[in-house]
């Protein structure tokens, strides 16, 4: 590669390689960071930011390929002077012919991807050969994300990560067979394997084990402060290893006995907490949940996030509360609530000293407070669950009975009003239906409730056109829940195409003539459609003969309005109460559905594909203002309007 990216430089009359000179020495072809980065940059579109380029020739003067005038190791996008090792040891030869041209141009093609996609490997190396104090900030962020996905780091925490990310040293070797340390020697290191492999040897028993990519070993002779218990030997050539000395793994280690708290039972953690910094007006630390199994976090939450215990700011409660269907699906949820309600059940509370019936008088407060902020925070999920409405209804007629527990009584009535309004909410369009026009939203006919806006339901029916490629039509009235494949064998038989259902495709047309295939296992179908889309059926072998419908290539009726003439105020305006309607329809476990697959929970997500049109992702900038609108949103739906507004800025905004 270093060759062929030379010949391209060389052959080029307008190129930055060039005789300089330079502190009054005489520097044959060689050229400054900042143009090498820009000259990769217009030899291939695969190469989008000056961090690639920079990577990629990092990765060429760490081979050796390429070297500093000053013998500096790092590659910079500065003016700093490099040139090839070919120039330097005078071994470059003549100038290339036609032929060396046309073969380095093929080579670049062919290879030009192996180096970029090792060019940020070559930057984590650079930086981590810098000493502590001359990593900027930016390059321990970037460490900091390269240890987010090494195993042997996995269970420490946030803070002790980033603190490592400050002092972790990057060691390489190149033979096998090379002593990396012997048994009996001083432990002064803790290792972690990023590529190769070594052997663990101990003496008598030979080669005890094999240890690869991703394991670390060392620590114990730090911890105990003991010599090492095994020799280790590197097994193959060319092994990277990241390294901690003692002095640092001694500091960390303190930190991580002094922040992370463990609970045990049965000799396995059950729960890990991190202590942090909390906010003002607050004790000086508090520790927040890092992992753990989800009956600890249950009862960690019920013990210490109810009652006015927590902060303002504290997320956890809502944080578990929008995502306990990953890993604690409701009904086990709902079984932990009521053992922990019924927690006096097989207890004489005659019998009970004061201390104890006040403890269980606190769990049923407890569980009660927690059905509240359930409701609230997922809406109207709960009461759409028989075995959690059950669950209310039963705990309420408890709740009355219970003389001491008057005001958590008022608690679950209002709860209870919620659960009725909704019902009734329901039964009235229990009959609704929608319909897809051209052009449009979907429109609600038949509604029992004609006064408020309502949501589309799974078992709602949906009337819709399907078309073939003549441009004719069928019309089906379906579920919204209804699969793409059960439309499209429907839809062909009533068009009469005579294929095989495999043989078949759903197809969105778009007014452009982009056709967008539907998976059997989609649903919500006409509600996924773009702008001005169409549904069509066809057969596989006749996908490229979809065309648009001549309605879809002409202007669309409008009101007659000078749209320049409005204010950008009233535009914006306008948009955002419209995107707000889309947004406030998405459930928050809409997210998790899409995220993690809706077979998963057995759901369908109906509104999740409208969030695309939501106004936040398109902002050219996030102002003061807008940050705190946004900080208003649960977490998940702050991590999805990130993560679309990702796609078209820089990530550091979205952090």
């Amino acid at each position: 590669m270093g060759w062929a990216l030379r010949t391209l430089l060389v052959s080029d009359n307008t190129s930055c390689l060039k005789d300089r000179k330079v502190g009054g020495k005489f520097i044959r072809k060689c050229a400054p960071g900042t143009e090498l980065v820009e000259w990769l940059l217009n030899l291939s579109p695969i190469v989008h930011t000056r961090t690639q380029a920079a990577g990629m020739w990092q990765a060429l003067l760490e081979e050796g390929v390429l070297c500093h005038v000053a013998k500096e190791q790092p590659f910079k996008d500065k003016c700093f002077l490099y040139r090839f090792k070919s120039d330097e040891d005078g071994t470059a030869g003549g100038a290339p012919t036609s032929d060396d041209v046309n073969h380095a141009n093929e080579h670049i093609r062919e290879a030009l991807p192996a180096l970029l996609h090792r060019g940020p490997d070559a930057t984590l190396r650079m930086i981590l050969r810098k000493p502590s104090h001359e990593r900027t900030q930016e390059e321990l962020e970037l460490v900091y994300e390269e240890l987010l996905h090494i195993a042997a780091l996995s269970h420490l925490s946030t803070s002790i990560k980033r603190e490592l990310a400050s002092i972790i040293v990057f060691e390489a070797h190149a033979h096998a067979g090379t002593v990396l340390f012997n048994q009996g020697d001083e432990g002064r290191s803790w290792y972690i394997l990023l590529k190769g492999s070594v052997d663990v040897v101990i003496h008598g028993k030979g080669t005890v084990a094999t240890l690869k990519e991703g394991d670390d070993f060392g620590k114990l002779a730090l911890i105990n402060d003991a010599p090492r218990a095994a020799t280790i030997v590197l097994k193959e050539n060319n092994c990277h290893l990241l390294r901690v000395d003692k002095e640092h793994f001694n500091r960390i280690l303190r930190d991580v006995e002094a922040n992370t708290l463990r609970l045990q039972e049965h000799g396995k953690d059950v729960l890990i907490l991190e202590r942090v910094a909390k906010q003002r007006g607050y004790s000086a630390f508090k520790y927040t949940v890092m992992s753990g199994t989800p009956q600890k976090m249950l009862e960690h939450l019920l013990e210490t996030r109810l009652g006015g215990q927590a902060g303002p700011n504290d997320p956890f409660l809502d944080d578990f509360l929008l995502t306990h269907i990953v890993f604690m699906p409701t009904p086990l949820l709902i079984d932990e609530l009521a053992a922990n309600y019924h927690a006096d059940a097989d207890i004489d509370l005659r019998q009970a000293s004061e201390e104890d019936q006040e403890y269980f008088l606190t769990s049923k407060r407890r569980v009660v407070q927690f059905i509240q902020r359930w409701v609230l925070a997922v809406r109207h999920a709960v009461f759409d669950d028989p075995l959690a409405v059950e669950f209310i209804e039963e705990l309420a007629t408890d709740v009355e009975a219970e003389p001491a527990l008057q005001e958590e009584a008022s608690i679950i009535h209002h709860v209870l009003t919620q659960l009725s309004r909704y019902q009734e909410d329901r039964q009235m369009n229990a009959t609704q239906k929608w319909k897809l026009p051209p052009n449009g939203q979907p429109i609600c006919l038949f509604s029992g409730n004609t006064h408020s806006k309502t949501v589309i339901r799974p078992d709602d029916d949906i009337i819709f056109r399907v078309y073939c490629a003549d441009h004719t039509y069928c019309t089906l009235r379906f579920p919204m829940a209804t699969t793409a494949e059960v439309i499209k064998a429907c839809a062909a038989d009533k068009l009469q195409i005579a294929r095989l259902p495999e043989d078949l495709l759903l197809v969105e047309v778009k007014s452009s003539g982009e056709r967008v295939v539907f998976k059997d296992n989609d649903v919500s179908v006409p509600t996924a459609l773009s702008l001005n889309g169409r549904i069509f059926v066809s057969p596989k072998d006749h996908l490229d003969a979809l065309t648009p419908l001549p309605e879809q290539e002409v202007p669309t009726e409008a009101p007659d309005v000078d749209f320049e003439a409005l204010s950008t105020k009233d535009v914006a305006y306008h948009m955002t109460l419209f995107d707000w309607d889309l947004f406030w329809a998405v459930h928050e476990y809409e997210l998790l559905y899409h995220t993690f697959g809706r077979h998963h929970f057995n759901k369908v997500r109906l509104h999740y594909l409208l969030i695309k049109l939501f106004s936040f992702c398109h902002w050219p900038e996030l102002d003061s203002s807008r940050i705190s609108f946004f900080k208003q949103f649960p977490l998940v739906v702050r991590f999805h309007c990130a993560s679309q507004f990702s796609h078209s800025q820089d990530l550091s905004q979205t952090a």
